[in-house]
Formats: C-alpha cells, structure tokens, sequence
C-alpha cells in the first residue's frame, strides 16, 4: 500500500489492523465519513461560542486523532480541553481554527490514500 501523506501518519493504523487492508479500508472510510461532520460541529460551536461543546467534540476526535497519527494536534487539543472555559475567545478560536486546517489537510490524505489504493 502507497502512503502518500503529509498529515496523517498510518503507522497505529497500520500496526492495528495488522496490515490488513480491508480493515485499513474500513477506518479510512470511517474518518473521511465522520470528521467533516465534527468539522462542521466544530465551526457551529465556535460561532456559538459554545466552549464546553467545542471542548466535548475535541475530546470525542482525540483518538481517532491520535490513531491517525496527526501528532501536531494532540498538544493544542490536550490544552483545550484544560483550558475551554478560561481561555480567551479569540484564542480558542485560533485554536480551534488551526485544529480544522490540519483535520481537512488530513482529510486529502485520506482521500488520495483511498483513491491511489482502493
């Protein structure tokens, strides 16, 4: 299987599913399915300036997150999840603005590792 990422890194994802490229299909689906809604949750909640939802969503990616590797995310979504109710609106909003630029970076991966290999 060709990886050809930026964002993502598929080693967990690989170890996991023991190279087995049905599984490995599968979660890729599954995050190209599940991480645009949350993205868009995400855009929803911030205009609403609704920390403790923000703060919940982040907290439900965070493995899936993790799984795939994106490790740059892991410390401002940690912080957030400290920090949602006292940290400052404009940023939170920086914050969570960078989180979504790398989800939807790690969206093309995903995308360009489906179509180069399923």
């Amino acid at each position: 299987m060709h990886w050809n990422t930026k964002t993502i890194n598929p080693q967990d994802l690989i170890n996991i599913s023991r190279g087995d490229d049905k599984i490995i299909h599968k979660y890729l689906l599954q995050f190209q399915e599940l991480i645009p809604q949350r993205i868009e949750s995400l855009k929803e909640n911030l205009k609403a300036e609704d920390r403790k939802q923000i703060r919940q969503l982040l907290h439900q990616m965070s493995p899936q997150i993790q799984f795939f590797g994106i490790m740059e995310l892991v410390k401002p979504i940690r912080r957030l999840e400290h920090d949602y109710d006292t940290m400052p609106i404009e940023e939170l909003n920086a914050l969570v603005a960078t989180v979504i630029i790398k989800l939807n970076l790690a969206i093309k991966d995903v995308h360009l590792t489906l179509k180069e290999n399923f």
